[in-house]
């Protein structure tokens, strides 16, 4: 579906939110939550309605902009109110307050900033992405996901939880900032996008067959915490998927990781604008000398088993604007951190997940799921 097509559809249907939206539950008091208004658009008059959500027991009242759900608390609710000064529906402050000068609170916001902006520009469907699903998903094949509920905390353009919903999957799709809204102008209209964080999820818990973590953990102050808290929301015997940056094994790789690393003390702290200009001749440089030279080398018997050996390989299968992407992701965020094989493993067992499984895939493929009730 190109982005038209994804406008289109929200445009058909313009007063309408997802049935998923049964599954959100009040941040104050847990307790279900009515659509109590829907306005025509204001916030993002392409993407889908205004509104506002309330709370059947306490009151406490949500707005809905742009056809997602925005269940947030002080100070972050104060965000939308910049970010969406057209929108028709009440941005009240209920709730429990959260320190604005939290440490933690300012990382959150600096990710979703550079997160937002990445998706913005490179957010856009590809036909890349149901194999990119299908390897993540491994060893799930794709009719396991046909009427399994799906939760995808950190869904960024939403390409996970597109293909998890054209394969069946009733997906609900859960972004902090302006990523939220990229992944809207790309999922169905059945799909449920909620802007939350992480740690303060507004589903019951137990609620979902499978919940995706793909390339978000290692981005935020407390990974531990975060998967403690977010593997709640899996059902009892549910899965717990993540992938995870690794510390690769080559003693070269990890060479130039450090002289990264480095780098990004001074490119987390440049304009993004500026940042995505100094990486696409980066991006032309790598593809030049590793990506091209690999797609090349990998047709001859002769010379396969070298070029297995080669970095980037994993950019073979994918345009050059995929490789602008990631190089612009690997200097732009906050926060990256990258693990051991028995890291990921003791980073699941502390979350409760048995059944583990660590897999590499250019990073770790991790797996787990929820035990079951006693």
């Amino acid at each position: 579906m190109s982005p038209a097509d994804a406008r289109s559809a929200a445009e058909a249907h313009p007063d309408s939110l997802s049935s998923l939206v049964d599954l959100l539950r009040c941040l104050e008091c847990r307790g279900t939550l009515k659509v109590v208004e829907l306005t025509s658009p204001g916030g993002c008059p392409e993407l889908g309605p205004d509104g506002r959500l309330e709370c059947s027991a306490c009151g406490s009242g949500y707005p809905v902009i742009g056809g997602t759900a925005r269940m947030l608390r002080s100070p972050l609710l104060a965000e939308l109110r910049r970010r969406y000064p057209r929108a028709r529906c009440a941005l009240e402050d209920r709730g429990r307050e959260v320190a604005d000068d939290a440490p933690e609170l300012a990382v959150k916001r600096d990710t979703a900033a550079s997160f937002g902006y990445e998706w913005k520009r490179f957010g856009m469907p590809r036909e890349e992405w149901r194999k990119n699903f299908l390897d993540y998903m491994r060893p799930l094949a794709p009719d396991w996901f046909a009427g399994k509920l799906v939760l995808d905390v950190g869904t960024g353009s939403g390409r996970h939880s597109y293909w998890a919903s054209r394969l069946g999957g009733r997906v609900a799709a859960v972004d902090l900032g302006e990523s939220i809204d990229v992944a809207r102008a790309n999922l169905p209209g059945e799909a449920l996008t909620v802007e939350a964080d992480a740690e303060d999820l507004p589903f019951d818990e137990g609620a979902f067959d499978l919940v995706m973590l793909i390339g978000v953990l290692h981005h935020l102050p407390d990974p531990q915490r975060a998967l403690v808290s977010v593997s709640r929301y899996a059902r009892p015997g549910g899965l717990v998927r993540l992938y995870l940056y690794w510390q690769p094994p080559w003693r070269w790789h990890r060479a130039v990781l450090r002289l990264v690393s480095a780098a990004r003390r001074v490119t987390v702290r440049l304009p993004h604008r500026l940042l995505h200009a100094l990486c696409v001749p980066l991006a032309a440089l790598l593809f030049g000398l590793f990506v091209l030279p690999y797609r090349l080398m990998r047709r001859r018997d002769s010379l396969r088993s070298v070029a297995e050996h080669m970095p980037l390989k994993a950019y073979a299968d994918y345009s050059f604007a995929v490789c602008v992407n990631d190089q612009f992701d690997r200097f732009s965020a906050p926060l990256e951190r990258r693990y051991e094989r028995e890291e990921v493993e003791r980073l699941l067992a502390g979350a409760g997940l048995v059944d583990i499984q660590v897999a590499p895939h250019h990073g770790w493929l991790a797996a787990g799921r929820r035990r079951e009730s006693a």
